[in-house]
């Protein structure tokens, strides 16, 4: 899977009629009601406003199902903020089997979100991304553990007799490989059984923070989670990247895109109740509540000490460099692309090397 983390269900459910309205008509129709008086005729006004302003038309694919790490792009939408910044977003929903740098690097999309290892290995693979707007700061994945495992770091549980669950091919597990010696772990592939992992108070698996352990908190299984990021290996995640030929012909239209997704994910923070809502409703699968405390639990991996020098979404060199070291480092990347390459230095949050 490109993406690390278990994949939900896909049963086929009813969904409210949120999910069959566009997400473009749908941020319209929310921007025109908040502006709204008591007569209606400031709302009017503006919606007409709006509409009179011709929008560029641009795709955001994302890597997965709507749920709070994408929670910033739909405040923006809701809140009518890409319109504010000249823009008619289209957010298209992934999910397992989506490739969405590929997509990016070859056009069909005009922005994706990726992860800093995938921009790093498509450059060697002759794709050519540029990141411009990184969500999280900190890596959002890890290895779970049952609450009374007799682990309490992520080194003492790879170097012992444990079983783990987890999707040998990641580059997470390369890098586990080599930063710990390593004892007579047994590793075995991960389904996504949670099940499974709720059943066997001795496995482990992996996990992305803001899904499996909420969804077992949600269960009544306790659970404690060693980040990947503990470990040394720390790229930036959930990124907003398009192809460098969109990068070049497009400046303006990725500089307002940097600005709405600073500003939506700023909103987002303050109140994530109404962008939760909407996403509960396209993705069934993850209640409201779910949603809720997964938005709590991301928060200090979005919003950093880092972050308040660089704002939001903001990436610096040296950590793009340290990336592409360890990813040669384990046999990644062979021909290492240069880090300065990788992601914008023009765009507004990102301003500090």
């Amino acid at each position: 899977m490109i993406r690390f983390r278990a994949c939900l269900s896909w049963a086929v459910r009813a969904v409210s009629v949120v999910a069959a309205v566009p997400m473009v008509a749908l941020g319209f129709l929310l921007a025109s009601c908040d502006n709204a008086d008591s007569d209606g005729k400031r709302g009017n006004a503006a919606a007409s406003n709006v509409a009179a302003v011709p929008k560029t038309v641009v795709k955001l694919q994302l890597n997965w199902l709507p749920e709070p790490e994408f929670g910033g792009f739909y405040a923006a939408q809701l809140q009518g903020i890409f319109e504010k910044e000249g823009l008619a977003v289209e957010i298209v929903p992934g999910g397992p089997n989506i490739p969405a740098p590929q997509l990016a690097a070859s056009g069909k999309v005009d922005f994706a979100i990726v992860s800093g290892p995938q921009v790093v290995e498509l450059a060697e693979q002759g794709g050519d991304l540029v990141a411009l707007f990184a969500v999280y700061q900190g890596n959002p994945m890890g290895v779970m553990v049952h609450a009374a495992s007799p682990y309490g770091t992520l080194g003492q549980l790879w170097e012992s007799n444990a079983t783990v669950a987890m999707e040998q091919g990641l580059a997470e597990f390369a890098w586990l490989s080599k930063a710990y010696a390593g004892g007579k772990l047994r590793m075995v592939p991960w389904g996504g059984n949670l099940a499974q992992f709720a059943s066997d108070p001795s496995l482990a698996c992996q996990c992305f923070i803001t899904a499996e352990p909420v969804s077992m908190e949600l269960q009544g299984v306790k659970t404690r989670v060693f980040r990947i990021g503990e470990s040394g290996f720390d790229p930036y995640n959930a990124i907003v990247a398009t192809s460098r030929g969109y990068y070049e012909k497009n400046r303006a239209t990725c500089v307002a895109m940097v600005r709405a997704c600073a500003a939506g994910w700023r909103a987002y923070l303050d109140d994530a109740g109404p962008a939760n809502v909407a996403m509960s409703a396209l993705n069934p699968g993850m209640s409201k509540e779910a949603m809720d405390r997964a938005a709590v639990v991301q928060r200090n991996l979005i919003e950093t000490d880092e972050t308040k020098r660089v704002g939001l979404g903001g990436m610096r060199l040296p950590r793009w460099e340290e990336t592409v070291k360890q990813l040669v480092e384990i046999g990644r990347v062979k021909k290492p692309p240069s880090a300065e390459a990788l992601f914008s230095w023009d765009m507004t949050a990102n301003t500090a090397r």
